[in-house]
């Protein structure tokens, strides 16, 4: 097997004396099952792979997360790493402007099933793993078609039977089914080349872009969904979209798809209630992927939509689609149900704020595959903030905000009127229809933007 590292070229510059390095933006999210979660991001070069401070990005209130597997510039604080972390001053794109991910067509995915060499279990089969990327109900073909609205897909997707790897569980992970120590990595290298040796019909640069890597045992305490820039089997160096599962995760398509919301580029979603917890939006597949779900007899609980800002930001609806609601406007109109394939009518409705956020509506109703059992029927509204590790906050008129976000204060119904109380934006729901609501939505009464 040739096993390419070749990446981007490194270069070193200074900004106000301090180092800067060149690479490619990388992001891991790990999600547990008792709700831990953890986020990191690297600056991968042609010489190393650099774990990067977070806070430190997200400070800069730009929205970062659109720049997944992006060639950018980070300039460094300090020279000396603090627990294998780097400190930056800032960050640049090079690659010009991104405003979205620009997922559309058919995006292959390869599920790898790789055993640790202690362990002889096989949870599930190569049909199993191949047919959760069906076309049909409760598939993950039809579940990315809905959600995208026919703009992408999986179709071609394929599953590979077990192989095993080279070394036992505890050399990839130090303690299994704690802590978030698992060397990504080396499960990474050692399930694909594993994979690839053992399966001469497997041409890992046959047009995929993501791999599902399914583990017969735990991992660390967590599934993981992110990149890897790298080139395998002699291919050229790229974007991989990638995800490591442990039998829990893929005992559930909506973990899965969560994982794969991660490979291409997403972020948790979250709910209003400021805490540290990402999973208290269950209206989001994104979030709460398992709460409210419909469970399948096969793949255990299905996913739900994502909201509208993470549809928008992947490019499956632009403002055509919508209602722009610019400051002083008032308009009436009918959003359709985000479920629904085909409309006429809106599909949501933006209201910019004067400090840089947005409002994202959307109406859900409780039918179909993917949408029977959610909370309710109901408006949702979603505050957007691209500087946010978790960009788009469900709405909650209750004070404080719930905990859990299937509280009646995150619907919005028949009657009820959303009103923001600083640029003086608003929803009002005045009918429901069979396909979604009637909504009144005015834009901000702001002028002038506040200096300080």
């Amino acid at each position: 097997m040739k096993y390419c590292f070749l990446l981007v070229l490194l270069s070193t510059t200074v900004m106000a004396n301090k180092e800067a390095l060149e690479g490619v933006l990388l992001y891991e999210y790990g999600d547990a099952a008792d709700g831990q979660s953890h986020q990191r991001f690297y600056l991968q070069t042609n010489l190393a792979k650099i774990q990067l401070s977070s806070s430190d990005a997200f400070a800069s209130r730009i929205p970062i997360h659109l720049w997944s597997g992006k060639k950018v510039s980070v300039f460094f604080k300090d020279v000396v790493a603090v627990d294998g972390v780097r400190a930056i001053q800032a960050i640049e794109l090079i690659e010009g402007a991104v405003e979205k991910a620009g997922i559309s067509g058919p995006q292959k995915w390869v599920s790898l099933a790789c055993k640790f060499n202690d362990v002889s279990d096989e949870p599930r089969n190569e049909a199993f793993f191949d047919g959760m990327y069906a076309n049909s109900a409760g598939g993950l073909d039809d579940y990315w078609r809905e959600v995208s609205y026919g703009v992408a897909n999986v179709a071609g997707s394929v599953a590979f039977d077990w192989v095993t790897l080279p070394s036992n569980q505890t050399t990839y992970i130090p303690s299994p089914g704690n802590d978030f120590d698992a060397d990504l990595d080396l499960l990474f290298d050692d399930c694909t080349e594993a994979a690839i040796n053992a399966h001469p019909a497997l041409d890992i640069n046959d047009n995929f872009v993501g791999i599902n890597m399914m583990f017969n045992a735990s991992l660390d305490c967590c599934a993981w969904g992110g990149g890897k820039y790298t080139g395998l089997d002699g291919g050229s160096p790229k974007l991989w979209r990638v995800t490591w599962n442990p039998p829990w995760a893929f005992a559930n398509a909506a973990v899965i798809a969560h994982e794969m919301g991660h490979g291409f580029g997403l972020p948790h979603a979250n709910n209003s209630d400021g805490d540290d917890d990402p999973y208290d939006n269950p209206w989001d597949v994104m979030s709460a992927a398992q709460s409210y779900a419909v469970t399948n007899g096969v793949y255990g609980r299905l996913g739900k939509h994502i909201n509208m800002y993470y549809k928008y930001i992947l490019g499956w609806v632009d403002d055509s689609d919508g209602l722009v609601a610019v400051a002083f406007s008032d308009q009436t109109r009918v959003v359709t149900d985000t479920a629904l394939g085909s409309t006429s009518n809106l599909r949501f409705a933006r209201i910019p704020l004067y400090d840089g956020t947005q409002y994202f509506v959307e109406t859900r109703k409780k039918h179909g595959v993917y949408e029977a059992n959610i909370v309710a029927s109901a408006v949702i509204i979603h505050h957007v903030d691209g500087s946010r590790t978790e960009p788009p906050w469900v709405v909650d008129k209750d004070l404080p905000a719930a905990d859990f976000s299937d509280n009646e204060g995150t619907m919005w119904k028949v009657g009820e009127t959303f009103h923001d109380p600083k640029d003086g934006a608003s929803v009002r729901v005045l009918s429901s229809t069979s396909y979604g609501y009637r909504l009144q939505i005015k834009g901000s009464d702001v002028i002038f933007r506040a200096a300080f």
